[in-house]
């Protein structure tokens, strides 16, 4: 039987490619791409560049105005006790698409308030502006944590509990999360919905057990003149 965070990592990045497979393809422009533990840019005119050597960087994403990448870099192989288990000691990593030497974000850190441990980081997502990196850590033993770090300032907040994160790029709804929440039953039992959330963790409204509608409604490309 799957495990809740192993749900977790195979949910994050199908809700990503979703929008990325709306965009036409004349829309694309430069991507990137994790190739053997290095980050890799890969230009409109199809031409590769690493950013990273590494080989230890994975999931990487890029910023909406392309000059930067946000990606999680393995650790040493260190373990951090976390309400939901052992998990790894990982780091979250940026550099410029121009080239340059990459600098941490943020560090894996124990704690025993789950709203400050910091370990498996993973889904690292850039706002519009570019200014913020959203991400998920492990938290308590059935929810993970959405977190957020200022790029420049390098400072790392707490945001809500979450089990997946996706920061909506453009439209009615541009800057805000869609994170899926677990949540009680007044009568008893426990439920999964995705939620519309503020930046800073306020709950917008309940968007339901699917995000297709949703999506359809507030995510598409708007039409050509």
């Amino acid at each position: 039987m799957p495990t809740l965070r192993s749900s977790m990592k195979a949910a994050v990045p199908a809700l990503l490619s979703v929008l990325l497979l709306a965009l036409p393809a004349q829309a694309r422009g430069p991507s990137v791409v994790e190739e053997k533990g290095k980050i890799v840019l890969v230009e409109a005119n199809g031409k590769r560049r690493s950013l990273t050597s590494s080989a230890k960087d994975s999931q990487p994403s890029l910023s909406p105005d392309g000059k930067a990448v946000v990606f999680v870099r393995n650790g040493s192989g260190k373990k951090l006790e976390s309400a939901a288990g052992e998990v790894e000691a990982n780091e979250l990593w940026w550099v410029d698409t121009a080239g340059g030497k990459p600098r941490r974000l943020v560090a894996s850190a124990a704690s025993d308030d789950p709203k400050k441990f910091l370990g498996a980081l993973e889904a690292p997502q850039f706002s519009p502006d570019g200014r913020t990196v959203f991400f998920l850590s492990v938290a308590w033993t059935t929810s993970g944590a959405v977190h957020k770090v200022d790029v420049a300032m390098g400072k790392e907040q707490f945001v809500s509990p979450g089990n997946t994160l996706e920061v909506i790029p453009r439209g009615e709804h541009q800057g805000r999360l869609i994170v899926q929440l677990h949540k009680y039953f007044l009568g008893g039992g426990s439920y999964d919905w995705f939620w519309l959330l503020e930046p800073d963790g306020k709950e917008v409204g309940p968007i339901g057990e699917d995000v297709s509608n949703f999506r359809e409604l507030y995510l598409q490309e708007p039409a050509s003149p």
